[in-house]
């Protein structure tokens, strides 16, 4: 399995001469060839009008950066060449992801982007030269400050995890998808001290915030998603084939931040019974996240923060489904939104993984991973944390336990941590 940084390339006349062609059919689709404009176009300013209504968008700072488009100061085109050249910076690493899909999901937005067939097709070519360019030696501009970032409580960064090439990053993607030092995130002792490998435990495939989406409580019923809507999480259509399997079993999401290591692993051990690349919506869905207020920056206690997931179906994922020893049949999704095109799987069909074994990894975006299991199998989750410290000159080690969190408080947890265990017993 080949999962290393990807090299770097030069950004060429004839890759400008691409950009340019491709905006000059977006500002051509938006108009009628008889003058007005076209049904993509009237989508594209009722989008416009929606995000910039003080009584639909309370937030002024998204309504002023919005209207020089809906008045025409500035065409659409142009806010698509800034985002295309924009190299992502650790201030605001999602801001033009951010500002689209805010717009992306407005009413007039939603049927731009699920509805019309051509702008569709073009948004994906774009997302396409995009990556190309974050791949170029043209997008290396924030990677100094990158490196000299601390990260957040929220969202911890050290680049001296990460090993950073003799010659420094040639391009933001092989920033992004640096390797971790030898040594860095070691398998948890839960796994590595057992000689089987304890094939009852299940880690954590990726870095990120972990949560629970539902317990599992209710064998063969729909998931009820956490929140006030009563959305179900749409596992049958998530999982093509095998989604009956796991009605009523728990499911876990791991959410990935712009900082974190964007490689996966294997969370279990089995062999690999099936798995796909499905197509679909690359915008963050907010679905009916907050009727009320669908803009608002901080939302209610009560609101429906994970709305989007039942629709996860349409969105843009891979789907592995394992079929393990101990812990029945268990899948992974991973998703992409916020503009990643490319989820990139190093797994062949059939194959037999061991927990840590490689799977893959995210090109750059926003990124999500999804667990899913059986239900009545007695399975418990909790993050286990190992602290290595020194007091008075002698080693100690301490380990712990932090309980899985939910949508509004989930659970910072790195690659190949013990994420949850089937019991009984349940001994760390």
């Amino acid at each position: 399995m080949n999962d290393g940084i990807p090299p770097a390339t030069e950004w060429t006349k004839r890759d400008k001469a691409r950009v340019d062609a491709l905006l000059a059919e977006l500002d051509a689709m938006l108009v009628r060839p008889e003058g007005g404009m076209s049904a993509t176009g009237a989508l594209m300013q009722a989008s416009l009008s929606e995000v910039c209504n003080p009584l639909l968008n309370p937030d002024p700072q998204r309504r002023v950066f919005w209207l020089r488009y809906r008045d025409n100061d500035k065409p659409m085109s142009a806010f698509f060449s800034a985002w295309l050249h924009y190299a992502p910076a650790p201030i605001n690493p999602g801001l033009y992801i951010e500002q689209w899909d805010y717009l992306a999901n407005t009413e007039a937005g939603l049927k731009l982007n699920n509805a019309d067939k051509r702008f569709k097709q073009w948004f994906v070519r774009f997302l396409d030269i995009r990556g190309e360019w974050l791949s170029s030696t043209e997008s290396t501009g924030t990677i100094e400050a990158w490196r000299n970032y601390q990260g957040t409580p929220a969202h911890p960064f050290d680049i001296h995890e990460y090993v950073v090439p003799p010659g420094g990053f040639e391009s933001f993607n092989q920033f992004f998808l640096r390797q971790l030092k030898p040594g860095e995130r070691p398998m948890c002792p839960c796994v590595a001290e057992s000689s089987d490998g304890d094939p009852n435990v299940v880690v954590s495939p990726c870095d990120g915030g972990v949560f629970y989406l539902t317990r599992g409580e209710l064998e063969g019923e729909p998931h009820p998603l956490p929140g006030k809507s009563q959305d179900t999480f749409e596992i049958e259509r998530a999982v093509p084939g095998y989604g009956a399997s796991f009605l009523g079993g728990p499911l876990l999401d791991i959410l990935l931040w712009f900082t974190d290591y964007h490689h996966f692993r294997a969370p279990v051990s089995g062999t690999v019974i099936h798995q796909g690349v499905y197509e679909g919506s690359y915008n963050y869905d907010f679905d009916d996240y907050d009727p009320n207020d669908p803009y608002a920056p901080a939302l209610a206690p009560d609101s429906d923060r994970v709305g989007w997931y039942q629709s996860l179906g349409k969105h843009k994922r891979y789907v592995w489904v394992f079929r393990t020893e101990n812990l029945g049949l268990v899948a992974m999704i991973a998703i992409g939104f916020w503009g990643v095109g490319s989820i990139v799987n190093l797994v062949d069909e059939g194959a037999t993984l061991t927990k840590g074994d490689r799977m893959g990894h995210f090109a750059y975006g926003g990124s999500s991973i999804v667990l899913a299991f059986e239900p009545n199998l007695d399975l418990q989750f909790a993050v286990h944390e190992v602290e290595t410290k020194t007091v008075d000159g002698k080693t100690i080690t301490e380990t712990f336990t932090k309980p899985v969190g939910d949508p509004d408080h989930p659970t910072l947890m790195k690659i190949q941590q013990c994420l949850g265990r089937r019991t009984p017993p349940l001994k760390w």
